[in-house]
């Protein structure tokens, strides 16, 4: 009997367990759930359009850097430079797979969603997610969705911008206009007054503690992780050219054919 009844208290137990591991899963699953809807709601094709600029800029820095070098020892003189068509046909080579890998690594976001909802995970309570979607799921709150994604991008080009990183040179024009076209759509997009007696929730969400600790979380900590990847690719580049510096030898002994 007594054996029966340790048997009998063990099944409970581990059923019990069972139970509470089910219902764990069960709440995990639902909060992945929620946190996915949450990140769903932005939209940062601004700041995604402003890595894009910058990393395209550091591409064509690098691809020219190497052909430069390249040139001097080949000794091909000064007429190897970018008004060269040797020189332009090797930097469209080059060029073509260095913005492929950069659409993998960065453009696509793909590596931004799970370290954006392990940060969501971290920050937020089922509770408080709960609130967030009910609110952003709001008119005002949709609006304040975009305030948030206008300000990651504000953040993301005032990095590049106050540390000198940005320039002006041939080859980005079309980046950079699509950069500012999107800039300007979203900075229109987010505005609303304030003094706007349908908006009081919107200001009531923004001064509540979960309001400023979503924008926190949101802005400044989304803004480092998309910043730190930023610069971790731009850094990556002149390695991965100068990695295929042999793909363009040939137009180096076309150009140095002619100009025997």
């Amino acid at each position: 009997m007594m054996v029966a009844a340790r048997v009998v208290t063990v099944a409970l137990v581990l059923l019990t367990c069972a139970a509470g591991i089910a219902a764990a899963a069960d709440e995990s699953a639902d909060k992945k759930q929620q946190i996915e809807q949450l990140i769903d709601l932005h939209d940062l094709t601004t700041s995604v359009s402003i890595g894009n600029y910058y990393l395209k800029q550091e591409s064509l820095v690098a691809i020219r850097s190497l052909l430069t070098r390249l040139g001097k020892e080949e000794k091909l003189g000064p007429e190897w430079n970018l008004r060269n068509p040797q020189w332009q046909r090797a930097e469209t080579m080059l060029l073509q797979p260095t913005l492929a890998k950069v659409a993998n690594d960065f453009t696509s976001l793909e590596w931004l969603r799970p370290q954006w909802e392990d940060l969501d995970s971290r920050e937020f309570s089922a509770e408080e997610l709960d609130v967030l979607l009910t609110h952003f799921h709001s008119d005002v709150g949709r609006k304040q969705a975009k305030i948030v994604d206008h300000t990651v991008s504000t953040h993301v080009i005032t990095t590049l911008s106050f540390s000198g990183k940005l320039k002006d040179i041939p080859g980005v024009q079309e980046e950079r206009s699509r950069m500012q076209t999107v800039w300007n759509k979203e900075d229109d997009e987010m505005r609303f007054s304030i003094q706007d007696a349908t908006n009081a929730d919107g200001m009531r969400f923004a001064y509540s503690a979960l309001g400023k600790k979503y924008f926190v979380t949101a802005i400044l900590k989304l803004t480092g992780i998309i910043s730190h990847r930023i610069d971790e690719l731009a850094l990556a580049l002149p390695k991965e050219v100068n990695a295929r510096a042999d793909e363009v030898r040939p137009l180096l002994q076309e150009f140095k054919s002619g100009h025997g």
